[in-house]
């Protein structure tokens, strides 16, 4: 995996948003650094917020030819960093995310931000990765999430829509911070929390007055091909993982005794998401 623009401009984000002075961070996937010279440089010429212990490691960091994506964390404030890959690179955790690594490795550590930066695509067995994901992370800590969307034909196993963690938020209680898209420069497109729904509406075919479809069409016009998602949310339970539920069949079942009973609406709301008891009315 490679720790791009956008993975660098969001973890400086993210920060911001962890409650912790001093926060521990975990990559589920070892990241090879993209970043140079140049980008550090353009975040002191585009004012970036950063404090002035930020900008005085940001500038030892000048001096280097190349450095790891570990020495980017720690220059910006966290105080360590960790990764977790199957293939035990850069001192990560050989641990196989297919698994409950809890279970498997008996590895119950818990960090204060969790990162899936284009992981998450190349793991089969998403129920075990989202598991992981939400084990991993302290009450109150911060996922990040980046990943393909777009255009990705054959990158992974998976492209990930917006749906997804609007209900994975819904069934585990995250709160969404931010859902953009992007590119791997660091291009964004994003709305106000407000909006957020837009970005859940399913696009039907035919249709001419999808707010989603136009976002859609500006981002490809202004961030180009290859779109990622960035999804930021905060775990604000210690509840055990829950498998969410397509939003749109919540009502369909809600006169049964299911599995579902505490999920949220998600994007259960958004337009276009009709029920299929709904649809049956039509």
């Amino acid at each position: 995996m490679t720790f791009n623009p956008v993975a660098a401009l969001n973890v400086l984000e993210c920060k911001n948003y962890i409650l912790e002075k001093k926060p521990n961070a975990l990559d589920l996937g070892s990241q090879t650094a993209s970043i140079n010279d140049i980008f550090i440089k353009s975040l002191f010429n585009n004012n970036k917020p950063l404090n002035n212990i930020q900008k005085n490691n940001l500038e030892i960091l000048l001096n280097k030819n190349k450095f790891s994506t570990k020495e980017y964390f720690t220059s910006i404030g966290f105080k360590d960093y960790k990764s977790i890959d199957i293939n035990g690179a850069y001192e990560s955790y050989q641990f196989d995310l297919n698994k409950n690594i809890s279970e498997t490795y008996n590895f119950d550590e818990k960090y204060d931000f969790v990162i899936n930066n284009g992981t998450g695509e190349h793991v089969f067995n998403q129920y075990s990765l989202f598991l992981n994901f939400h084990n991993l992370t302290k009450l109150n800590g911060v996922m990040l999430n980046i990943l393909p969307f777009i255009d990705w034909i054959n990158h992974g196993f998976y492209n990930f829509n917006p749906i997804f963690f609007a209900d994975l938020a819904a069934s585990n209680n995250y709160e969404i911070v931010k859902i953009s898209l992007a590119n791997r420069n660091g291009a964004e497109l994003k709305l106000d929390g407000k909006d957020f729904s837009i970005l859940f509406e399913q696009i039907k075919p035919n249709k001419n007055d999808s707010k989603f479809d136009k976002m859609i069409q500006i981002a490809k016009d202004k961030i180009g091909k290859n779109i990622l998602l960035v999804v930021v949310t905060r775990k604000l339970s210690e509840d055990t993982f829950k498998i969410p539920l397509q939003g749109k069949y919540l009502s369909d079942i809600a006169a049964f005794k299911n599995d579902y009973e505490t999920q949220g609406g998600g994007s259960a709301n958004a337009a276009n998401q009709i029920s299929d008891n709904d649809k049956r009315k039509e």
